[in-house]
């Protein structure tokens, strides 16, 4: 063998092994979660948002590594390169092969405490996996460097077949819309006439009489309220839960979801009646519930192009993303996450930006734009992050971080610091009289089966404090509440009509995951809902997937 031909292979697998530990990390990982998730709601942007930063970062490390390696001693280096090569084959057998069922990514929290035998057997894979590299690299260095050779080849060769492969089944789709639900005029009331509707995501009924009992302090602007304490809701989560309350149309899992949510905003009746009267009507909420044929509904839903408003931030997320399904399970902890933080990195080629309906930037908007006024009748929805897990507000309004608070408390704190704070503003500008304004959900908390909304009406003129109506009521009485309450024609009741006597069936659809299913929802159980809100099954199940959709 030449001189100096030893040291050249010896760097040259280096750079091979610094080139698939790149590769698995910034390449192989992120981009396979992004085609596995493109379909979700969560992912707007393209791939090719991804790889402004993904391609130097990889570029990035697989330099730094091969340079280190390569400078170092020869043992240093031998044991260096075990270390990564074994990192490396560890991080592909652990996204691919090793995970667990842990969850969706929907807030909740995950039950690490059920992990424990997989707990160690997972981390000592992660250890003896490069401690026998390790031992190889000292005991028998020429069979070490073949092997991590080969290694090395393999999993590049796997990992890229594999992203082809996907590339294929998966073909990258075109998430970026033309059009966004906006912030624009979030604050701005009318001088004529309000209607107000809070929509705080999974505030369940039964909070507001815990509230009552231990924090009552916090619901002290409520003034001229009715707690409806027999409210039932329409669907379990906010995927069709927030749609039927803005459209009264029923989803049935025999067409995609895309479809139905265009064809739900289209032709409203409480929306043309509301435009015919002159009504100034803004749906604030996420792209992810409406749908382009919002735009010329609602004001503020406009044709805008949707860009990345921070690369560097959308990559960390990415990052994190793919970290949770390819890390050990005890670092798994540290990178969990709520998946509709995605959003947090949107933005619109316009003034106007993105709504977030994040809790935080609500109430820090509010209170440095404050409320205001023009000309007119104002019809207002904010679909607030509200009571949703991960919880991380306490009842006094702090951030605390993620799972370090309970959805009890994030409520106190979503009324006393945002809901509260606004009506107290209504009350200074003179127009929280005169005003209907309506405190719901979307759903009721979702992870322990069936659940109801929590519904407060105040209706213009009323005063007093907070009183309960036990009427057999729910979402599908709230456009025909929303038409009286605006002085317009209906044929269908008020809620404050019903006989709290009456005995009425209501329809509700449960759904424990919103995993996409061939463009449509999982299976939709079907339930009748009786009084006191008991969820009685009907044995209708709305089975979904692609070969359930109409032609």
């Amino acid at each position: 063998m030449p001189k100096g031909s030893g040291k050249k292979r010896a760097r040259l697998t280096a750079i091979l092994i610094a080139v698939a530990f790149a590769f698995t990390v910034f390449i192989f990982a992120p981009v396979e979660q992004y085609l596995l998730s493109q379909n979700e709601s969560e992912i707007w942007f393209d791939l090719s948002d991804l790889l402004p930063t993904l391609l130097p970062a990889f570029v990035l490390c697989a330099a730094f590594l091969g340079g280190l390696l390569c400078i170092v001693p020869a043992k240093v280096r031998r044991i260096g390169m075990a270390l990564i090569v074994g990192l490396t084959l560890c991080l592909y057998l652990q996204g691919n092969f090793l995970n667990p069922d842990y969850g969706e990514l929907d807030g909740r929290a995950v039950k690490w405490n059920h992990f424990t035998g997989y707990a160690i057997w997972n981390t000592a894979f992660w250890i003896i996996i490069p401690a026998i590299l390790i031992v190889l690299a000292v005991k028998r260095r020429k069979v070490f460097v073949t092997v991590v050779r080969a290694l090395a080849a393999v999993l590049l060769i796997i990992q890229a077949v594999t992203l082809c492969t996907a590339l294929i089944i998966h073909p990258p789709v075109e998430n970026h819309e033309n059009w966004v639900a906006s912030d624009l005029d979030q604050f701005t009331l009318g001088t004529k006439a309000n209607t107000v509707i809070f929509v705080a995501d999974a505030c369940d009924s039964t909070y507001l009489p815990l509230i009552l009992e231990n924090d009552p302090d916090a619901l002290s602007e409520l003034d001229g309220f009715t707690y409806y304490s027999d409210y039932a809701g329409a669907y379990s989560k906010t995927k069709m839960g927030l749609p039927y309350t803005l459209t009264q149309r029923w989803y049935e899992n025999d067409e995609t979801v895309e479809n139905y949510l265009n064809r739900a905003y289209t032709d409203v009746p409480l929306y043309n009646q509301l435009a015919a009267d002159q009504w100034d009507v803004r749906v604030y909420s996420s792209n992810a519930y409406l749908a382009p044929s919002a735009i010329g509904v609602f004001r503020n839903v406009i044709n805008a192009e949707t860009t990345v408003g921070s690369y560097p931030r959308l990559f960390a997320r990415m990052m994190r993303f793919a970290g949770y399904r390819y890390a050990p399970h005890l670092l798994k902890p540290c990178l969990v996450f709520y998946s509709g933080d995605l959003e947090f990195e949107r933005a619109a080629s316009t003034e106007a930006q993105p709504y977030y309906k994040d809790n935080y930037i609500y109430r820090d908007r509010m209170n440095a734009l404050g409320l205001s006024q023009r000309e007119g009748k104002a019809f207002i929805v904010y679909h607030l992050n509200g009571s949703h897990l991960p919880c991380s507000m306490t009842a006094e309004g702090e951030n605390v971080g993620s799972w370090n608070t309970t959805a009890l408390e994030q409520t106190i704190g979503v009324f006393r610091t945002m809901i509260g704070p606004y009506l107290k503003q209504m009350k200074a500008l003179g127009i929280y009289d005169d005003a209907n304004i309506i405190i719901t959900a979307d759903h009721g908390r979702f992870d322990e089966g069936p659940s109801a909304p929590i519904f407060l009406l105040k209706p213009a003129g009323a005063h007093g404090e907070i009183t309960y109506n036990n009427a057999m009521v729910s979402v599908s009485d709230l456009h025909a509440t929303l038409l009286k309450l605006c002085g317009l024609e209906t044929e269908g009741e008020a809620v404050y009509e019903i006989d709290p006597t009456q005995e009425r069936e209501r329809r509700y659809l449960y759904y424990p995951t919103t995993h996409a299913n061939g463009g449509t929802l999982p299976p939709l159980t079907e339930y009748r809902v009786k009084r006191g809100l008991t969820y009685v099954p009907t044995g209708v199940v709305l089975e979904g997937g692609s070969e359930n959709i109409k032609k």
